[in-house]
């Protein structure tokens, strides 16, 4: 999209140089000049200063128990890692013995439910009754064989008779 004023403010009704000499100062698309920024310079000096042999002493320790401090953060750092890396594989290995054992319960369930399927099938009323018809010998019980009992009439009569004489027929 062009705005109008951009037009009305390059147009000149005179020389084209000058239209064109107007745009670059005012729209110049160089870049500008790269200057280099420059390095301090490393000098080189002399030391005039001498140390002691205690300030070496002193310095040289400092400096054993610098790296002293380094090798045991290091060494704290590698046991760490090795125990992070021994109680990863720990877990993982508990991981897989807790799977072996999820599959073998699964395999015992599936087998308790066949089993049990099976003992269902056995001890069905059919069965039962097939084997006590077929091996035993039994018939079926007729409903002229079967007598009712009135517990009313009985709970009366053991009262009557009393707990004593009851416990002498029990003997």
């Amino acid at each position: 999209m062009t705005n109008t004023s951009d037009f009305r403010r390059y147009s000149y009704s005179g020389d084209a140089a000058l239209a064109i000499e107007a745009f670059s100062r005012t729209r110049s698309s160089a870049a500008p000049k790269y200057t280099p920024e420059r390095k301090k310079e490393l000098k080189v000096r002399e030391n005039t200063k001498l140390k002691s042999k205690t300030q070496l002493k002193a310095e040289q320790k400092l400096n054993t128990s610098a790296v002293l401090a380094i090798v045991i953060c290091s060494a704290v750092v590698l046991l760490m890692l090795f125990g992070a890396i021994s109680s990863m594989a720990q877990k993982n290995e508990l991981t897989h013995e807790i799977a072996r054992y999820e599959r073998q319960l699964s395999v015992a369930q599936s087998e308790n439910t066949r089993i049990t399927s099976e003992l269902d099938a056995l001890v069905s009323m059919s069965s039962i009754d097939k084997y006590a018809v077929e091996e035993l010998g039994m018939t079926k019980m007729q409903p002229n064989q079967i007598r009712y009992i009135n517990v009313t009439e009985f709970e009366e009569g053991y009262h009557a008779v009393g707990v004593d004489a009851l416990e002498s027929v029990q003997e």
